[in-house]
Order: C-alpha cells, then sequence, then structure tokens
C-alpha cells in the first residue's frame, strides 16, 4: 500500500470515529440539555475536526474552490458548512425526539404554490421529488399544512448488520431520521426499497385517491441496472441516477412534482415547489426527459446554497452565478 492510499485509510477512519463520538457522546446530551443555537454551535465546532483531516477536510475545501471559483477563505467557510450540516442536522433530529423541538412551531414560507395548491385541491395521488437537503426542512414537508391526504415515505432499510466503522455510523444518523417521522405527523408510513414489491406497492397506493409519496430523487444509482441512466450533475460531470420515479408516475397516470426544501438564516423554512409534471408516452426517453426537469431544478438550488446540499458536489464542474447553471471546467 503506497503513502497517499495509507494517508487515506487513517484519515477516512479518524473521520467516522469523530462523528460517531460527536454525535454519540457531544450532540446527544447537547440536544437535550442546551438550548437550540448553542447546541448547533457546538456541531459547527466539531465539524472543525473533520475540516483539518485530508479527507474529508481538505478534499472537500478543493472541489468547493473548483466548483465555485471563490477564494481561500471563502472556500474554507463552504467546506466548514458543507461538514457542519450532518451534524446540526442530527442536533435537530435528537431534540425532536427528547420533544425540545415542535415541528407544529416551524415557521414554513411555502414558493411557487399554483402547482402544488392545484394537486392538492384535485385530491388525487401524485409524486414529491425530493433532493438530499437539511433534514428539518425535509421533515416539514411532513406536516399537515403542507401535505394533505396520507403521506408515505420512500427510504432505504436501516444497516441491519453492522461490519464497520462508516456502517455504525450510518446506523446511528440515519436511525436517528427514520425515528423523526413519527414525531412530525402520524398518518405516514414508510416503504422500503428492497425490491419489485417495492413498485407494487407504490404503483397501488398511487392509483387510490388522497396518496402523497415522498421520493428522494437525487440518489446514485448502479450503472447497470434497470432503469439507470447517467448526466452531468452540480459539480460532477457525471452521476448515474434512477428513472425509477418518473416510471412510477408515468405508470400510474399521476404526477410528479419538485419540491426542495431550504433552511433560512432566520431559522425559518423554505419549500420551494416546481410545476406538476405529467408524464406522456411509453418509453424510456419519456422517463429521463422528467427526470432531467427535477434534476435541473435542484442543481440550480444546490449552486446558490452549497453548504445545504448533504451529498458530495463536485470539482469538474463550476457554479456559473449570472446565468444561474453549471457549466464544465476546461482541462
Amino acid at each position: 500500500m503506497n503513502i497517499g492510499a495509507q494517508i487515506y485509510r487513517k484519515s477516512y477512519t479518524i473521520e467516522q470515529m469523530i462523528r460517531i463520538v460527536s454525535m454519540q457522546f457531544v450532540l446527544t446530551p447537547a440536544a437535550y440539555a442546551l438550548p437550540r443555537k448553542l447546541a448547533l454551535r457546538i456541531a459547527n465546532t466539531l465539524a472543525l475536526l473533520l475540516l483539518i483531516l485530508p479527507i474529508p477536510g481538505l478534499h472537500t475545501y478543493r472541489q468547493m474552490r473548483a466548483a465555485f471559483g471563490t477564494g481561500r477563505l471563502d472556500s474554507f467557510f463552504l467546506a466548514w458548512g458543507w461538514l457542519a450540516r450532518p451534524l446540526s442536522d442530527f442536533v435537530i433530529l435528537k431534540r425532536l425526539h427528547y420533544r425540545r423541538e415542535d415541528p407544529l412551531n416551524w415557521k414554513i414560507i411555502e414558493k411557487n404554490v399554483d402547482g402544488i395548491n392545484s394537486l392538492r385541491e384535485s385530491g388525487e395521488s401524485y409524486i414529491i421529488a425530493t433532493p438530499h437537503f437539511p433534514k428539518k426542512p425535509g421533515l416539514s414537508i411532513l406536516s399537515p399544512k403542507v401535505t394533505y391526504g396520507h403521506n408515505i415515505q420512500v427510504a432505504n432499510p436501516l444497516v441491519s448488520n453492522v461490519r464497520s466503522l462508516y456502517d455504525l455510523r450510518v446506523r446511528i444518523q440515519y436511525g436517528a431520521l427514520l425515528k423523526a417521522y413519527s414525531y412530525c405527523r402520524i398518518d405516514y408510513e414508510f416503504v422500503f426499497i428492497r425490491n419489485l414489491r417495492t413498485a407494487r406497492t407504490l404503483y397501488t397506493l398511487l392509483r387510490e385517491r388522497g396518496n402523497v409519496v415522498n421520493i428522494p430523487v437525487d440518489g446514485g444509482w448502479i450503472k447497470t441496472l434497470t432503469g439507470s441512466y447517467e448526466r452531468p450533475f452540480a459539480g460532477h460531470r457525471s452521476r448515474v441516477f434512477s428513472t425509477g420515479a418518473a416510471q412510477l408516475a408515468r405508470l400510474a397516470q399521476c404526477p410528479i412534482i419538485s419540491c426542495v426544501p431550504i433552511s433560512e438564516s432566520d431559522g425559518s423554512i423554505s419549500l420551494e415547489w416546481g410545476s406538476p409534471i405529467r408524464s406522456v408516452g411509453n418509453s424510456t426517453a419519456n422517463d429521463i426527459y422528467v427526470m432531467n426537469q427535477l434534476l435541473d431544478a435542484i442543481e440550480i438550488v444546490i449552486g446558490e446554497k452549497p453548504t445545504q446540499y448533504i451529498y458530495e458536489i463536485g470539482g469538474d464542474r463550476r457554479w456559473n452565478s449570472l446565468s444561474k447553471r453549471w457549466e464544465d471546467l476546461t482541462k
């Protein structure tokens, strides 16, 4: 093993240990005992420990500088903010668990509501396509003031066998998220992504009236699987996605609408709605067209608010703030 690989492996192990210890022994008691602002400040401070590591700190800093063309100090703060996001989210999730946070008191501001209002009034079932943005705004979609009818959340199952530090970290973090749903809404259910039965279950629900299915559409996908397609996305020159959400909407003959949940600086939540899309045709090209519309809207918000995106942004393309689009970097 060369020196570079050894540094990466050790840095990665230290990263996972810092995240686990921070969540279990610092942020959990902070969420229970301290005011929200102070607990979140501690989360931001702990992220500095990640920032000084080669992985993920230096790697994230370089990607932010490439993706946004900012100076050293601005890139430092972008990297810091991005690394702090999962820790800040964990604080909110644990505050919900300890009843220190009341979702009914969250200030939610909806934007571009004509399309979503028409779906609410119609009573038909529809799909909400969401990205991986901060957890508090994401959970706000569950609010009865936002989502009428019966809510179904599509999610990955929780890791059952812990075989590595990464598995343990994900189990702690993702487990807190799954529990948080029950604190935000009563009439909801999970449909976990497992096999073809998942698609059949969702199809049946969407063919009925009054059901709202939330599907994250920006998750990575395996290129060799059915329904995969490849496109540039945010700072990545190429990423593989699934057309599953668009295909489901087409087969169930229901509309699909994007919603980007954003955490504002004053603590309020903004939900930026797209326009309802009704898929036509009966081919993979139609599904890709729908997915591109959804992902195009999401990557614009990533460019405007990069520290709120949970996944790695990439450093192969650069955000143009004037034209509001991502452009390939010249080699």
